[in-house]
Protein backbone atom coordinates (compact mmCIF):
# COMPACT_ATOMS: atom_id res chain seq x y z
CA UNK A 1 0.00 0.00 0.00
CA UNK A 2 2.84 2.32 -0.08
CA UNK A 3 5.08 4.07 -2.88
CA UNK A 4 5.84 2.77 -5.11
CA UNK A 5 6.74 -0.40 -3.33
CA UNK A 6 9.52 -2.54 -6.03
CA UNK A 7 11.29 0.76 -6.66
CA UNK A 8 11.76 2.09 -2.89
CA UNK A 9 13.43 -1.75 -1.70
CA UNK A 10 15.92 -0.88 -4.69
CA UNK A 11 16.65 2.74 -3.65
CA UNK A 12 16.83 1.29 0.02
CA UNK A 13 19.18 -1.29 -0.59
CA UNK A 14 21.23 0.67 -2.83
CA UNK A 15 21.32 3.74 -0.17
CA UNK A 16 22.16 1.55 2.72
CA UNK A 17 25.64 1.03 0.70
CA UNK A 18 26.78 4.44 1.99
CA UNK A 19 25.40 5.02 5.65
CA UNK A 20 26.53 5.89 8.84
CA UNK A 21 25.21 3.34 11.61
CA UNK A 22 25.13 4.36 15.31
CA UNK A 23 24.08 2.40 18.31
CA UNK A 24 22.89 3.44 21.84
CA UNK A 25 20.93 1.33 24.10
CA UNK A 26 17.84 0.05 22.69
CA UNK A 27 17.88 2.41 19.37
CA UNK A 28 19.89 2.32 16.08
CA UNK A 29 20.15 5.02 13.62
CA UNK A 30 21.30 4.98 10.15
CA UNK A 31 21.92 8.17 8.48
CA UNK A 32 22.38 7.68 4.53
CA UNK A 33 25.68 9.50 3.57
CA UNK A 34 24.38 10.99 0.57
CA UNK A 35 20.78 12.64 1.19
CA UNK A 36 21.07 12.46 5.13
CA UNK A 37 18.38 11.09 6.05
CA UNK A 38 17.89 9.34 9.43
CA UNK A 39 15.82 5.91 9.65
CA UNK A 40 14.90 5.25 13.56
CA UNK A 41 14.80 1.24 15.04
CA UNK A 42 14.12 0.12 18.24
CA UNK A 43 15.75 -3.08 19.18
CA UNK A 44 12.97 -5.85 20.04
CA UNK A 45 15.07 -9.49 20.54
CA UNK A 46 18.54 -8.34 22.15
CA UNK A 47 19.75 -12.30 21.84
CA UNK A 48 18.58 -12.26 17.46
CA UNK A 49 19.95 -8.48 17.31
CA UNK A 50 16.28 -7.71 15.63
CA UNK A 51 14.97 -4.29 15.38
CA UNK A 52 11.81 -2.65 14.57
CA UNK A 53 11.64 1.02 12.32
CA UNK A 54 9.92 3.28 14.28
CA UNK A 55 9.41 5.17 11.29
CA UNK A 56 9.01 3.89 7.54
CA UNK A 57 12.29 2.78 6.20
CA UNK A 58 12.03 1.05 2.99
CA UNK A 59 12.23 4.56 1.16
CA UNK A 60 14.37 6.31 3.96
CA UNK A 61 14.11 9.79 1.68
CA UNK A 62 10.49 9.69 2.71
CA UNK A 63 11.15 11.43 6.14
CA UNK A 64 13.10 14.64 5.98
CA UNK A 65 13.50 18.56 7.35
CA UNK A 66 12.61 21.84 5.01
CA UNK A 67 14.19 24.66 5.29
CA UNK A 68 11.62 28.04 5.07
CA UNK A 69 14.24 31.04 4.03
CA UNK A 70 13.56 34.26 3.39
CA UNK A 71 10.04 32.77 2.00
CA UNK A 72 11.67 29.79 -0.26
CA UNK A 73 11.79 26.25 0.56
CA UNK A 74 14.68 23.76 0.67
CA UNK A 75 14.32 20.14 1.14
CA UNK A 76 17.92 19.53 3.10
CA UNK A 77 19.76 16.54 1.49
CA UNK A 78 17.98 17.47 -1.48
CA UNK A 79 19.02 20.52 -2.31
CA UNK A 80 21.79 21.60 -4.71
CA UNK A 81 22.49 24.74 -2.61
CA UNK A 82 23.63 22.69 0.31
CA UNK A 83 26.87 20.71 1.38
CA UNK A 84 26.31 18.03 3.64
CA UNK A 85 29.03 16.29 6.00
CA UNK A 86 28.30 13.99 8.91
CA UNK A 87 30.27 13.05 11.61
CA UNK A 88 29.95 10.50 14.53
CA UNK A 89 29.92 12.15 17.89
CA UNK A 90 30.73 10.73 21.78
CA UNK A 91 26.73 11.35 22.17
CA UNK A 92 25.26 10.35 18.56
CA UNK A 93 26.14 11.84 15.31
CA UNK A 94 25.86 15.34 13.78
CA UNK A 95 24.64 16.44 10.27
CA UNK A 96 26.01 19.45 8.74
CA UNK A 97 24.60 21.51 5.67
CA UNK A 98 26.28 24.80 4.53
CA UNK A 99 24.96 26.90 1.91
CA UNK A 100 26.26 30.32 1.36
CA UNK A 101 23.43 32.27 2.84
CA UNK A 102 22.56 29.82 5.64
CA UNK A 103 23.23 26.72 7.86
CA UNK A 104 21.73 24.30 9.54
CA UNK A 105 23.05 21.88 12.09
CA UNK A 106 21.14 18.69 13.13
CA UNK A 107 22.38 16.92 16.17
CA UNK A 108 21.45 13.46 17.18
CA UNK A 109 21.90 12.35 20.90
CA UNK A 110 20.70 9.35 22.57
CA UNK A 111 18.66 10.16 25.03
CA UNK A 112 16.66 7.81 27.68
CA UNK A 113 12.91 8.04 29.38
CA UNK A 114 11.84 8.27 32.14
CA UNK A 115 12.98 4.56 34.22
CA UNK A 116 14.68 3.51 31.32
CA UNK A 117 18.22 1.71 32.37
CA UNK A 118 19.48 2.44 28.40
CA UNK A 119 18.86 5.00 25.85
CA UNK A 120 15.63 4.11 24.20
CA UNK A 121 15.29 8.02 21.98
CA UNK A 122 16.84 10.46 19.91
CA UNK A 123 16.28 13.91 20.65
CA UNK A 124 16.89 16.02 17.48
CA UNK A 125 18.26 19.52 18.14
CA UNK A 126 18.33 21.94 14.80
CA UNK A 127 19.92 25.30 14.71
CA UNK A 128 19.74 27.87 11.59
CA UNK A 129 22.23 30.29 11.05
CA UNK A 130 21.80 33.15 8.88
CA UNK A 131 24.95 33.31 7.10
CA UNK A 132 23.30 36.20 4.60
CA UNK A 133 24.26 40.35 4.74
CA UNK A 134 20.85 40.77 5.91
CA UNK A 135 17.67 39.89 7.82
CA UNK A 136 15.46 37.12 6.75
CA UNK A 137 12.75 34.96 8.59
CA UNK A 138 14.07 31.55 9.09
CA UNK A 139 11.60 28.29 9.97
CA UNK A 140 11.62 24.62 9.80
CA UNK A 141 9.41 21.52 8.59
CA UNK A 142 10.28 18.31 9.98
CA UNK A 143 8.63 15.73 7.93
CA UNK A 144 8.29 11.84 9.72
CA UNK A 145 6.62 9.03 7.78
CA UNK A 146 5.07 6.94 10.13
CA UNK A 147 3.97 3.37 9.77
CA UNK A 148 3.64 1.62 12.97
CA UNK A 149 -0.07 2.52 13.53
CA UNK A 150 -1.43 2.11 9.44
CA UNK A 151 -1.75 -1.84 9.86
CA UNK A 152 -4.21 -1.46 13.01
CA UNK A 153 -5.88 1.59 11.26
CA UNK A 154 -5.33 3.96 14.40
CA UNK A 155 -2.81 5.42 12.65
CA UNK A 156 -2.08 7.76 15.94
CA UNK A 157 -2.58 8.47 19.70
CA UNK A 158 -1.96 10.86 22.00
CA UNK A 159 -2.32 11.97 25.72
CA UNK A 160 -5.46 13.40 24.87
CA UNK A 161 -7.25 11.95 21.85
CA UNK A 162 -7.07 7.26 22.34
CA UNK A 163 -7.26 7.66 18.44
CA UNK A 164 -6.48 9.44 15.94
CA UNK A 165 -7.67 7.99 12.36
CA UNK A 166 -8.06 10.88 10.02
CA UNK A 167 -6.33 13.99 9.01
CA UNK A 168 -5.95 16.40 11.56
CA UNK A 169 -4.46 19.51 12.44
CA UNK A 170 -3.43 21.31 15.63
CA UNK A 171 -2.40 24.92 16.31
CA UNK A 172 0.67 24.31 18.37
CA UNK A 173 0.33 21.21 19.97
CA UNK A 174 -3.23 21.52 20.52
CA UNK A 175 -2.64 21.14 24.12
CA UNK A 176 -0.98 17.35 23.03
CA UNK A 177 2.14 16.69 25.29
CA UNK A 178 2.97 13.83 22.55
CA UNK A 179 1.76 12.06 19.67
CA UNK A 180 2.36 8.17 18.63
CA UNK A 181 2.10 5.67 16.48
CA UNK A 182 1.52 2.36 18.03
CA UNK A 183 1.79 -0.72 16.55
CA UNK A 184 2.33 -4.48 17.28
CA UNK A 185 6.04 -4.79 18.22
CA UNK A 186 7.33 -1.01 19.07
CA UNK A 187 5.50 2.20 19.15
CA UNK A 188 7.06 5.30 17.99
CA UNK A 189 6.55 8.71 20.05
CA UNK A 190 7.63 11.91 19.37
CA UNK A 191 7.55 14.19 22.08
CA UNK A 192 5.56 17.82 21.22
CA UNK A 193 5.86 19.91 24.68
CA UNK A 194 7.72 20.40 28.17
CA UNK A 195 10.95 20.58 29.39
CA UNK A 196 13.65 19.77 26.81
CA UNK A 197 11.59 20.13 23.50
CA UNK A 198 11.00 23.31 21.70
CA UNK A 199 7.18 23.12 21.02
CA UNK A 200 6.09 23.54 18.21
CA UNK A 201 3.73 26.37 15.94
CA UNK A 202 1.85 23.52 14.18
CA UNK A 203 1.09 19.93 14.27
CA UNK A 204 -0.34 17.99 10.82
CA UNK A 205 -1.48 14.73 10.62
CA UNK A 206 -2.08 13.96 6.88
CA UNK A 207 -1.71 11.52 4.16
CA UNK A 208 2.45 11.28 3.09
CA UNK A 209 1.77 12.16 -0.49
CA UNK A 210 0.11 15.53 0.38
CA UNK A 211 2.53 16.66 2.88
CA UNK A 212 5.25 15.81 0.51
CA UNK A 213 4.07 17.01 -2.39
CA UNK A 214 3.55 20.83 -0.92
CA UNK A 215 6.67 23.00 -0.17
CA UNK A 216 6.05 24.17 3.11
CA UNK A 217 1.66 23.67 4.26
CA UNK A 218 -0.66 21.85 2.22
CA UNK A 219 -4.41 22.21 1.87
CA UNK A 220 -5.83 20.85 5.17
CA UNK A 221 -8.89 19.23 5.48
CA UNK A 222 -9.88 17.90 8.76
CA UNK A 223 -11.56 14.43 9.34
CA UNK A 224 -10.11 13.18 5.66
CA UNK A 225 -8.71 9.95 5.55
CA UNK A 226 -5.22 8.99 5.15
CA UNK A 227 -5.66 8.08 1.65
CA UNK A 228 -4.59 9.49 -1.70
CA UNK A 229 -6.09 7.75 -4.58
CA UNK A 230 -4.56 6.95 -6.68
CA UNK A 231 -1.27 7.17 -5.60
CA UNK A 232 -1.66 6.14 -1.91
CA UNK A 233 -3.58 3.90 0.54
CA UNK A 234 -3.51 4.13 4.22
CA UNK A 235 -0.63 6.29 4.08
CA UNK A 236 0.04 8.15 7.01
CA UNK A 237 2.86 10.53 8.66
CA UNK A 238 2.85 13.73 10.69
CA UNK A 239 4.82 16.91 10.06
CA UNK A 240 6.01 19.51 12.70
CA UNK A 241 6.03 23.44 12.28
CA UNK A 242 8.19 26.08 13.09
CA UNK A 243 7.10 28.99 11.09
CA UNK A 244 9.30 31.71 9.52
CA UNK A 245 10.30 34.03 12.17
CA UNK A 246 12.88 37.00 11.54
CA UNK A 247 16.32 36.72 11.80
CA UNK A 248 19.15 38.93 12.26
CA UNK A 249 22.29 38.12 10.25
CA UNK A 250 24.98 36.30 11.62
CA UNK A 251 21.86 34.89 14.46
CA UNK A 252 20.46 31.22 14.92
CA UNK A 253 17.08 29.72 15.88
CA UNK A 254 17.06 26.06 17.39
CA UNK A 255 14.34 23.67 17.78
CA UNK A 256 14.23 20.60 19.58
CA UNK A 257 12.24 17.19 19.79
CA UNK A 258 12.49 13.92 20.52
CA UNK A 259 11.95 10.53 18.56
CA UNK A 260 11.81 6.96 20.25
CA UNK A 261 10.20 4.53 21.93
CA UNK A 262 6.49 4.89 23.83
CA UNK A 263 7.04 5.84 27.22
CA UNK A 264 4.23 7.76 29.02
CA UNK A 265 6.33 9.05 31.80
CA UNK A 266 7.86 11.19 28.76
CA UNK A 267 12.24 12.24 28.47
CA UNK A 268 13.43 13.86 31.28
CA UNK A 269 15.53 17.28 30.26
CA UNK A 270 18.77 17.01 30.40
CA UNK A 271 20.15 19.57 32.05
CA UNK A 272 23.82 19.09 29.61
CA UNK A 273 25.48 16.79 27.44
CA UNK A 274 26.20 13.67 29.38
CA UNK A 275 29.89 12.12 29.43
CA UNK A 276 29.32 8.81 27.43
CA UNK A 277 31.47 7.14 29.74
CA UNK A 278 29.56 8.56 32.99
CA UNK A 279 26.47 6.87 31.45
CA UNK A 280 27.87 4.09 31.06
CA UNK A 281 29.26 3.73 34.61
CA UNK A 282 25.61 5.09 35.69
CA UNK A 283 24.58 2.04 34.20
CA UNK A 284 26.66 -0.84 35.28
CA UNK A 285 28.49 0.02 38.09
CA UNK A 286 25.80 2.59 40.06
CA UNK A 287 22.72 0.30 38.50
CA UNK A 288 19.46 0.18 40.92
CA UNK A 289 18.92 -3.56 41.67
CA UNK A 290 15.85 -5.57 41.58
CA UNK A 291 15.99 -6.62 38.33
CA UNK A 292 15.52 -10.12 37.05
CA UNK A 293 18.51 -12.43 35.75
CA UNK A 294 17.21 -11.73 31.61
CA UNK A 295 16.49 -8.19 32.62
CA UNK A 296 20.10 -7.60 34.01
CA UNK A 297 21.94 -10.21 31.33
CA UNK A 298 19.84 -7.91 28.36
CA UNK A 299 21.07 -4.72 29.70
CA UNK A 300 24.84 -5.85 30.34
CA UNK A 301 25.25 -6.95 26.99
CA UNK A 302 23.71 -3.24 25.34
CA UNK A 303 26.20 -1.99 27.81
CA UNK A 304 29.11 -3.68 26.69
CA UNK A 305 28.18 -2.96 22.84
CA UNK A 306 27.89 0.81 24.16
CA UNK A 307 31.49 0.85 25.93
CA UNK A 308 33.18 -1.32 22.63
CA UNK A 309 31.28 1.73 20.77
CA UNK A 310 33.20 4.55 22.70
CA UNK A 311 36.42 3.02 22.98
CA UNK A 312 36.26 2.73 18.98
CA UNK A 313 35.41 6.67 18.91
CA UNK A 314 38.20 6.95 20.88
CA UNK A 315 40.76 5.12 18.78
CA UNK A 316 39.68 6.47 16.03
CA UNK A 317 39.33 10.28 17.02
CA UNK A 318 42.77 10.01 18.39
CA UNK A 319 41.75 11.62 21.73
CA UNK A 320 43.86 11.08 24.58
CA UNK A 321 42.49 9.09 27.55
CA UNK A 322 42.53 10.88 30.78
CA UNK A 323 43.39 8.38 33.86
CA UNK A 324 40.39 8.91 35.60
CA UNK A 325 38.16 7.73 31.32
CA UNK A 326 40.63 4.59 32.16
CA UNK A 327 39.94 3.77 35.35
CA UNK A 328 36.18 4.06 34.76
CA UNK A 329 36.48 1.68 31.97
CA UNK A 330 38.20 -0.98 34.05
CA UNK A 331 35.80 -0.12 36.75
CA UNK A 332 32.95 -0.87 34.23
CA UNK A 333 33.95 -4.13 32.78
CA UNK A 334 34.57 -5.13 36.65
CA UNK A 335 31.19 -4.63 37.82
CA UNK A 336 29.87 -6.01 34.66
CA UNK A 337 32.46 -9.51 35.72
CA UNK A 338 30.85 -9.76 38.90
CA UNK A 339 27.18 -9.03 37.91
CA UNK A 340 27.31 -12.06 35.54
CA UNK A 341 27.86 -14.31 38.26
CA UNK A 342 24.53 -13.88 38.97
CA UNK A 343 22.81 -14.81 35.61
Amino acid sequence: MRKTLALALILAVASHLGALEIKAGLIKAVIDETTARVSVYKLIDIAKGRYEPLVFDVDPRTSYATLSFAGKQFRLGDSADFRVTIAKTETGAKISFRSAFCAVDEDLVFVSSTGAALPDGLRLRYTITNLSQKEAELGLRVLVDTWLGEKSGQHFRSDLHPRLATESAFDGTGGNSWISSPGDRAELMVVLDGAGVTKPDKLVLANWKRINDEPWMPELSQGRSFTLLPYSVNDSALALYWQPAKVAKGESRSFETILGSFNAAGYPVEASAEDPTSALFAKSVLASQGMSPAEAMAVDLLTIRDLISQIDLAVVGGKPLSAEEVSAWRKILDSLEERKKGY
